[in-house]
């Protein structure tokens, strides 16, 4: 006889989560603590093991869960557009977060790159970009979004894997830009359902925090510390990062046209509503660049610095 296959709900992946975040809290955050990157990589194995686990206990079916195929060209444009666009914004959320709160932020930031500088430049990059885009991944868009998969209205399934994903890092500095990459993330997902391609924007985006760090030193952390104190220069960092972040309300049109088309799941307008869709995105953007503009113009002569912006 034909073995019935328990049907997911939405229930299974939030109590999973819950189950990992308590496991995360008592064995992987001392882990990290007391072992630095050692802890994080086995954390990401510990993330892995336990989406593993979950799916077998469930008794579903692991090509269902994490179905993986070749993406065809459109795809990958569709799902590097998104990433920009959602890179843009969770740039331009951090600063916003900076200006309110820089001493956090600063106290978080310096504690990661301290603790990623402990390792070779090759093996940071495998836990700093790699791992995650498998681990977390798997678990997130894998598990955890494969259970909401009897949920009809699929913006219901991207905004609360969103929520999910800002949840879990449990960081009030990172919730509001993660979550934003949540749902980025979540969107490739549901458009494609294809792993590959939300794996390849988290790698994306964790490769240029990499990046980031292979630059960061005490003396550039200090620079950073003193820049932070000038609400006028992260006021002139905002308005820079409007002025280019002008682009992402395109990027996000774009790469979700693409993805769309791909999967056949473009929604039937008449040429008044695309038209009028295209409009609303040239006007938000066009709004982003004169308010960028203006916070430039206004806060250029009071910062002390301009030419040395960092990166986040």
């Amino acid at each position: 006889m034909k073995q019935v296959r328990r049907r997911l709900n939405p229930a299974y992946g939030i109590i999973g989560f819950i189950i990992i975040q308590i496991i995360f809290v008592f064995v992987f955050a001392p882990l990290q603590y007391y072992f630095g990157m050692t802890g994080l990589a086995l954390t990401e194995l510990g993330l892995l093991a336990c989406t593993l686990l979950a799916v077998k206990l469930t008794g579903q079916s692991f090509r269902e869960v994490f179905p993986i195929r070749k993406p065809v060209f459109s795809q990958l444009m569709g799902t590097l557009l998104l990433w920009g666009g959602c890179f843009l914004l969770t740039m331009l959320c951090t600063l916003i977060l900076i200006y309110f709160f820089p001493e956090g932020y600063l106290q978080v930031s310096t504690g990661m790159n301290s603790v990623f500088a402990t390792v070779p430049a090759p093996l940071r990059l495998l836990i700093i970009a790699v791992m995650p885009a498998v681990c977390e991944e798997a678990m997130h868009r894998g598990y955890i979004q494969y259970s909401f998969q009897s949920v009809r209205n699929d913006w219901i399934t991207i905004l609360s894997m969103g929520l999910i994903f800002g949840l879990f890092h449990m960081d009030p500095y990172r919730f509001l830009p993660t979550a934003i990459l949540g749902i980025g993330l979540s969107y490739v997902m549901q458009r494609t359902h294809n792993l590959l391609l939300p794996a390849l924007f988290h790698f994306i985006n964790n490769f240029i925090s990499f990046l980031s760090t292979l630059s960061s030193s005490p003396e550039s952390l200090n620079q950073s510390a003193s820049l932070f104190s000038d609400p006028s220069y992260i006021l002139l960092a905002i308005g820079s990062y409007l002025i280019i972040g002008a682009l992402a309300p395109i990027l996000l049109f774009s790469g979700r046209y693409l993805l769309c088309r791909d999967s056949n799941s473009l929604p039937h307008r008449s040429d008044g509503r695309i038209i009028a869709s295209v409009v609303s995105v040239l006007s938000i953007s066009a709004l982003m660049l004169i308010a960028g503009v203006i916070i430039v113009l206004y806060n250029i002569n009071a910062a002390d610095v301009f030419t040395e912006m960092p990166v986040f």
